[in-house]
């Protein structure tokens, strides 16, 4: 538990800082679920919403025999390496 009055929840990946940057650069904010986090490109946080928020799996496995999708282009490409 943290002293500052917001809930701890377990992450996965990398922490990322919940305040602006310093530099002034665009930020990313995520709106969804009163989450917060915060990302510098706009693809970090459709893919933080993608594989977090909403579950979407728009990358389907190609292989006829095999019916794994998944959130990620580079997660569908890893595991095209398996067949």
């Amino acid at each position: 538990s943290n002293n500052n009055g917001t809930k701890q929840t377990r992450s996965r990946g990398r922490r990322v800082s919940n305040s602006p940057s310093p530099s002034g650069q665009k930020m990313f904010t995520c709106t969804k679920d009163e989450c917060g986090k915060v990302f510098k490109r706009s693809e970090h946080l459709k893919r933080h919403i993608r594989s977090i928020h909403t579950l979407e799996k728009p990358f389907e496995c190609p292989y006829q025999t095999c019916s794994k999708k998944f959130s990620r282009s580079d997660n569908l490409n890893q595991h095209i390496r398996i067949h």
